[in-house]
Formats: C-alpha cells, sequence, structure tokens
C-alpha cells in the first residue's frame, strides 16, 4: 500500500481536488483506493456526494474501536472508498493528546488499512500540530500543492523547516504547481525561479480552470465531466510522473 498526504498551510490551493482527482486515477486502474477526509470542513466528503459523519466519531477510529464496515464508504465511483470527514474531527488534536502514544495512532490506523486498500490519500487540515505530525511520520509521501506565488513559497519554507526541526524524512516532501494562470508574469516567473533553482518539483502543472470549481456542483472527479480538459490531461501526468516514486529507504 501506498499513502499520500495533500497538505498546505493554507486552503484555496486546489488540496482536495487534487486529493480526488489523483484517487480517481488510482481507482481507474483497478486499485483498491481510499480517500480518507481529514479536514473537518469536509471538502472531499461533500464532492464524494457522502454526509459528512463518521460513525464513532474519530477518536474511536484512532483507538482502533470502529469496524471498518461501519466508518468506510462505497463511492459511485468503482474501486474508490471514501472514509468520511466528521465535524468532530476540528478536536482531533486534543484528542490525540489525550491518548497514549499519540503519535502512532496514524501509524496504527493505516497499518490496518493496509489489509484492504492498494492506495490512500489524506486529504489533510492545514494545520502545523499534532495532527499534522502523525501524518508526516505515517504517510509515504507529503504532496504539496503551490500556487506560484512569493507566499506559497514562503510556506513551502516553512514545511521544510519544520521536518528538518523535527528530524522528519524531508525526501517524503513533494511540491508541485497547480491553479497556474500563464497570463500571470508572477507565476511565470514563479516557476522559472524554482526551476533556476533545481527546486525539487514534480514537472507536471495543474492550470487555472473553472472546470476544478465544478467539481463540487458535479460532485465528482473532474474526468467524469470533463475528461480531456486541460487540467484532466494534467492531472493525468501529475499520476503518471508520481507513480515513479518510491518509498524513501529509511536513512541509518
Amino acid at each position: 500500500m501506498k499513502t499520500y498526504a495533500l497538505y498546505h498551510l493554507k486552503g484555496g490551493v486546489g488540496k482536495t481536488t487534487t486529493c480526488i482527482n489523483l484517487a480517481y486515477l488510482a481507482a481507474e486502474e483497478n486499485y483498491r483506493t481510499l480517500v480518507w477526509d481529514l479536514d473537518p470542513q469536509g471538502s472531499a466528503t461533500y464532492i464524494l456526494n457522502q454526509p459528512a459523519a463518521l460513525e464513532g466519531g474519530i477518536r474511536q477510529l484512532l483507538k482502533l474501536e470502529s469496524a471498518w464496515e461501519d466508518v468506510i464508504k462505497e463511492t459511485t465511483i468503482p474501486n474508490l472508498s471514501l472514509l468520511p470527514s466528521d465535524p468532530r474531527n476540528r478536536n482531533m488534536d486534543l484528542i490525540l493528546d489525550n491518548l497514549k502514544h499519540s503519535k502512532k495512532r496514524f501509524d496504527r490506523v493505516l497499518h490496518e488499512l493496509k489489509q484492504h486498500f492498494d492506495y490512500v490519500f489524506l486529504d489533510c487540515p492545514p494545520n502545523l500540530n499534532v495532527v499534522a505530525e502523525n501524518i508526516f511520520q505515517s504517510v509515504d509521501f507529503v504532496l504539496i500543492p503551490m500556487i506560484p506565488t512569493i507566499l506559497s513559497k514562503h510556506s513551502l519554507n516553512q514545511v521544510y523547516h519544520f521536518f528538518e526541526t523535527h528530524e522528519y524524512d524531508t525526501r517524503k516532501l513533494i511540491p508541485f504547481f497547480t491553479l497556474v494562470d500563464h497570463r500571470k508574469k508572477m507565476h511565470i516567473d514563479t516557476i522559472k525561479d524554482f526551476q533556476d533553482a533545481k527546486q525539487r518539483m514534480l514537472n507536471a502543472i495543474i492550470p487555472y480552470s473553472s472546470m476544478l470549481e465544478r467539481m463540487s456542483v458535479e460532485r465528482t472527479a473532474i474526468f467524469q465531466f470533463a475528461p480531456k480538459s486541460k487540467p484532466s490531461l494534467s492531472y493525468r501526468k501529475l499520476w503518471q510522473e508520481l507513480k515513479c516514486f518510491r518509498k524513501p529507504k529509511p536513512i541509518l
């Protein structure tokens, strides 16, 4: 099983749309795929047309007291399941703080999911707290969608600094550009600056498009209503590129 966290310090950067579209592509290849919506806003849950309610709540799930058939929902997309959001997720950091071995809770949940899924995509809340620490330690890769602006570069540096300060493996971090408007000079210049600095980035670039906003209207992945659109083709390139990454070996 491979696990990917879609993470950013701020909202509105294409985190949820990327999570759903990449999960769709994995499911399309007949892999057993799960989207785990950790964000209390529940955007991924909404787009996948499920109620934002987690049987027993996040505490019961993290304590491994929930039966999987009670918490995991099937979507209308073949091979794609959802572990839905819940309003109680907003207290997840407090719940983790009050549990023993709090930094290993996500490890244990993901270990259980390994028996059922080939790919797991986590749509993460925009926080740097104990929840983020659990996620960073547990997943194979942390995908960071970036709108090409100075503030996005600053946010990326903050994440790298957090990883280095806590001695996490920075090889897990995979940034990529999203919501790119090629008419904006700042976008073009920022992308060039990253390329000139040889900053590790995925080559695929997701363009800005109103089609991505339609996902919340159609309540499904973009491929089901605009399969030949530029964002759809770009996400396919992103997925093909991402599949080439191998789990980082432990540093001895």
